[in-house]
């Protein structure tokens, strides 16, 4: 994955320079620095300039990539971070041709893919959403959210990408207006390419969006976590092991390198 995250990152990390962002808005959150969560600050407006330069790091990004050997990268574009902080008008209010109409804020990220596709072939280019992300890392929705997704995994089937992948919901917003709260529904019938799911899947619900044609592919995260077999565990329908949420964002192999796997025996 690239990543850019934008208002989510820290002082810290910059040699106390404040991160940048679309907007000087402040997402009230946390960022997770050497000395552990610390309150994000209010972050610096990009310059034109600085936006421009931001989009040739993507490139230089996954020109590195490629050269060590990776068959592909994936565009992060989602959960609160900079590009989706630029898709949303609650963390975008800029006047120029990065704001405003949902044509703008989606700029970028289609001049991102355009300067990472001179570097290499796009089908080796990869995009993650998440059209439905409400109240974390300050992103909310409202009326132009779901049209701006629209148009821009729209604007998509433009591009020969390896993937679009998207996520469902991460919590509750059967209570938000303006929210869409199926996402593969929505938009497998949109998006001609292969499209990914994930958030929340066990293996039944990942079958079931399969076989219903709602996606071609399902991404698991915490179940891979606990268990670093469970393709072997899927196959076998073997029980999985719970991971511990404790560990997460913590240093350390505690929670990342010691979960076992099932002994072969369990396996045949």
């Amino acid at each position: 994955q690239l990543w850019h995250v934008g208002r989510m990152s820290h002082p810290d990390f910059h040699g106390g320079e404040l991160p940048h962002a679309p907007s000087a808005i402040n997402p009230h959150s946390k960022s997770f620095t050497p000395e552990g969560f610390k309150d994000t600050e209010t972050p610096k407006e990009m310059t034109i300039e600085e936006i421009k330069q931001t989009i040739l790091d993507y490139k230089k990004a996954a020109e590195n990539a490629m050269r060590a050997g990776f068959d592909g990268v994936e565009i992060h574009s989602s959960n609160g971070y900079l590009l989706h902080q630029f898709f949303n008008r609650t963390s975008n209010v800029r006047t120029d041709e990065y704001g405003g109409s949902i044509e703008n804020r989606a700029r970028i990220l289609f001049e991102v893919i355009d300067t990472i596709k001179e570097v290499m072939p796009e089908n080796r280019i990869g995009l993650r959403l998440n059209p439905s992300l409400h109240g974390i890392f300050g992103m909310t929705m409202d009326e132009e959210t779901i049209p701006t997704f629209d148009y821009i995994i729209e604007k998509l089937n433009q591009y020969n990408l390896a993937y679009l992948h998207l996520s469902e919901p991460f919590n509750d917003i059967s209570e938000i207006p303006y929210a869409e709260k199926e996402i593969a529904k929505r938009y497998r019938p949109i998006y001609k390419g292969t499209l990914i799911i994930n958030a929340g899947f066990d293996q039944e619900r990942g079958n079931q969006f399969i076989l219903e044609g709602l996606a071609d592919a399902v991404a698991y995260g915490k179940p891979f976590i606990s268990n670093p077999d469970l393709v072997e565990r899927f196959a076998e329908n073997a029980p999985l092991a719970e991971w511990d949420q404790a560990t997460f964002y913590t240093p350390g192999e505690k929670g990342y390198t010691d979960y076992p796997k099932l002994s072969v025996s369990k396996l045949v």
